[in-house]
């Protein structure tokens, strides 16, 4: 009589025990979920503002093309900000693309699987922001020269070719400076990655739990 009460007993304490891992691991679920929902609302409202400054900039230069504000003299002046224009646009279908594809996914499947596949679109796009930044970058420093001429009209060619050094060591200086405080960095990316290494670990902590 007293053995078959100690197994019903055991028999209950294992149920309660179940009944907590799952417990745990549904708890564990839904605080990871929630933090990966509000990084990707994030992510939206970033990529909304991002949609406003390069309209921004594609309106600006539209009228440096369109209107001539610096009294450029030679056609070859307006080349970099011709290549600007592009750069912005490429960066702002490059972005919308980006932006869908993450809104494709559905945030209601498993978090793991959700998380890795936003990290797997951000790891197929790295390739293109390399060479993408690499690209501006060179164009950025392009742009000095277009005011070389005027320059050389108003001040001489050495004047004009000191002060031309001076605004590439500027633009220089500000690219290091942003590299150095990550501003290139994809900080939502790795907010993700560090809430699925987190998941896995809750997890695997719970599954001990459980089994204990």
């Amino acid at each position: 009589m007293e053995l078959e009460v100690l197994k019903q007993s055991w028999e209950r304490l294992d149920k309660k025990i179940q009944h907590t891992a799952i417990f745990n691991q549904t708890l564990v679920e839904r605080i990871i979920s929630s933090r990966v929902i509000t990084t990707v609302d994030k992510i939206k409202s970033l990529y909304n503002g991002f949609y406003v400054v390069l309209s921004v900039e594609t309106i600006a230069l539209l009228g440096i093309l369109a209107g001539n504000p610096f009294d450029f003299k030679y056609a070859l002046q307006y080349l970099p900000y011709l290549l600007l224009l592009i750069g912005v646009v490429i960066a702002f279908f490059n972005l919308l693309h980006i932006s869908r594809s993450i809104a494709r996914l559905s945030a209601k499947s498993a978090i793991d699987h959700y998380v890795k596949e936003i990290v797997a679109i951000y790891d197929r796009n790295k390739r293109f922001e390399k060479w993408f930044g690499l690209s501006f970058l060179a164009v950025g420093f392009l742009v000095p020269f277009s005011f070389l001429p005027n320059k050389i009209a108003r001040v001489g060619v050495v004047g004009a070719l000191i002060d031309t050094a001076i605004m590439i060591l500027i633009t220089w200086i500000m690219f290091i400076a942003a590299f150095k405080f990550g501003f290139f960095k994809n900080r939502h990316k790795e907010r993700l990655q560090k809430d699925l290494e987190e998941w896995k670990e809750l997890k695997a902590l719970a599954s001990e739990m459980a089994e204990q």
